[in-house]
């Protein structure tokens, strides 16, 4: 599947990725459990632009009879892990689905690709994994940490942060309630508040690209016209900041660029696709996976 241009209604379009759901299978482990039978999954569609730590009291809740400590059902310090690797909660789950799995939109139709669905998650609440994840003090942690992405979003599309600075606190509490509610309405009648009618006039596209196979991140600073007649595409990005993996503008050759579980055409303008398909914090999170 591929996105070659905004040719959908752009509330359409929003509406798509907005909707876009992962279906999740959370298992207790034998060390966190207090019954020596097995305990039936949890079974859950996470919406892909949500972060796992809104489902946590959910996830709890479900397994709290089973639990060693069925107080810990409680604790903000739980962490789910995928093929034992501890997923960051401080990451939208569709980002984290894309690039942990690394599957290539384009092969829908192949029998032989495994696409872990629904995608198995293991639950767990003792040796939090600090070395690698953020603490979770607190369920407000999540607001917290999402609000300052969205700072700094609103910094790299203007150079200032004064639009997020202004908004009411009725506004600011809504827009995070958007989110934590899965509230279209509620989350977008409040951020076109923050972008200007004209997404061309950006000073930078807020922008991260995360590679294949690492813990590597690039946050590119990537304005939304090269010159007066030419405007940045996800192609002229991509050759710009990762030539050795995208030697063409227009072609995919060696990789693929994935966003919301689709594979990016290489001729969509960059600021256009921002103001469709940007996550709740602001960004366009592309991840990239290799042609094989």
């Amino acid at each position: 599947m591929s996105v070659s241009s905004p040719s959908i209604p752009s509330s359409d379009l929003r509406r798509k990725v907005w909707d876009g759901v992962i279906p999740l299978q959370i298992v207790l482990p034998p060390d966190e459990c207090r019954v020596l039978d097995s305990v039936d999954p949890f079974y859950i569609n996470a919406a892909r632009l949500s972060y796992l730590p809104l489902y946590f009291g959910k996830i709890t809740a479900y397994f709290k009879p089973f639990l060693r400590d069925p107080d810990a059902s409680q604790s903000s310090e739980w962490w789910l892990d995928f093929e034992g690797v501890p997923l960051r909660w401080n990451w939208p789950i569709g980002l984290l689905y894309d690039l942990l799995t690394g599957l290539d939109p384009t092969q829908a139709d192949n029998p032989d690709q495994e696409w872990h669905l629904p995608w198995t998650l293991v639950l767990h609440h003792s040796q939090y994994p600090s070395d690698t994840l953020l603490r979770l003090t607190s369920t407000g942690a999540v607001k917290e940490h999402w609000v300052n992405r969205v700072k700094e979003a609103d910094f790299i599309r203007r150079g200032n942060a004064n639009a997020v600075m202004s908004l009411s606190k009725t506004d600011s509490d809504g827009m995070w309630a958007g989110v934590e509610e899965h509230d279209f309405d509620k989350f977008w009648g409040i951020t076109k508040k923050l972008l200007p009618s004209d997404p061309f006039s950006l000073r930078y596209i807020p922008i991260k690209i995360y590679l294949p196979s690492s813990n590597k991140m690039l946050q590119a600073l990537v304005a939304p016209s090269i010159s007066p007649r030419e405007f940045h595409t996800v192609g002229t990005a991509l050759h710009a900041h990762l030539p050795q993996l995208f030697p063409s503008r227009r072609t995919c050759l060696l990789a693929r660029p994935v966003l919301h579980g689709v594979q990016l055409s290489m001729t969509i303008p960059l600021a256009e696709l921002l103001y469709e398909c940007m996550y709740t914090d602001g960004y366009l999170h592309i991840c990239i996976t290799m042609i094989s």
